[in-house]
């Protein structure tokens, strides 16, 4: 009999630890998340450490429904813990919610350096968005160094936002560092064009021309790099090629 009582005892406690953190979700954000640490930690033992391992093998292996739904708890538990905001906000990424993650992993990072990795994967979502003060904001606290990806979306967002010059910099910095396709020849060109040296830009633009030679912004951009150098029959002839 006394063994039957503490088996009772034993599933009891924890039902109305629960109950009573149920109770509580809808009177006290603090109240709730101080019952769930304790059926957590103290009914299911697990730490936060744990918990978050368990969380980033879930991320590791592709479970992205799944470790948003935990994470969601999670995050209501321990909202002090930049760490599992961070993984949220990788999660809603790889679920495609781009510019809902990048500004989660933002916030979480707020008044610290963000490690190159983490940086590449929260400016490549803010790119994707066309975020480029977004963009802006990150690098005042964050370097490119030498990464290929995160100069060529920085000189981009320059590009974009009426800095030029500055954006120049960043793109042959990242052309250097192995930055490839047309893009990037599209992008100098039209940045040392804005600049007022459209002569230097012919290179990079017919360069962007040859690797691609369906895109009318880059045959448009090239036309208008002739026509100023007075190149005026080729200017011609590309714009009889776009029309085709």
């Amino acid at each position: 009999m006394p063994s039957h009582r503490v088996s009772i005892k034993k599933y009891l406690i924890p039902i109305l630890i629960l109950g009573a953190a149920a109770l509580s979700y809808f009177y006290s954000g603090d109240v709730y998340a101080w019952y769930m640490r304790t059926y957590y930690e103290k009914i299911r033992g697990q730490s936060i450490e744990q918990q978050l391992h368990k969380a980033r093998e879930l991320y590791q292996n592709h479970e992205y429904e799944k470790l948003r739904d935990q994470l969601a708890r999670l995050t209501m538990v321990y909202p002090e813990n930049s760490e599992l905001k961070k993984l949220e906000g990788l999660t809603l990424i790889k679920l495609g919610r781009l510019r809902e993650g990048a500004e989660l992993i933002l916030s979480a990072s707020e008044g610290e350096r963000i490690p190159e990795k983490l940086l590449e994967t929260t400016v490549n979502a803010l790119y994707e968005e066309k975020m480029y003060r977004d963009i802006l904001i990150v690098f005042k606290k964050n370097n490119p160094g030498g990464n290929s990806n995160l100069n060529f979306w920085y000189g981009v967002s320059l590009y974009e936002t009426g800095g030029y010059a500055r954006s120049v910099v960043y793109l042959k910095r990242a052309l250097d560092r192995g930055k490839t396709g047309y893009e990037i020849h599209h992008y100098i060109g039209m940045a040392l064009e804005k600049s007022g040296d459209t002569r230097a830009s012919l290179p990079y633009l017919e360069r962007a021309r040859s690797l691609n030679m369906d895109d009318p912004d880059v045959g448009f951009s090239l036309a208008n790099a002739y026509r100023k150098l007075g190149r005026f029959n080729d200017a011609a002839k590309i714009m009889r090629n776009i029309k085709k």
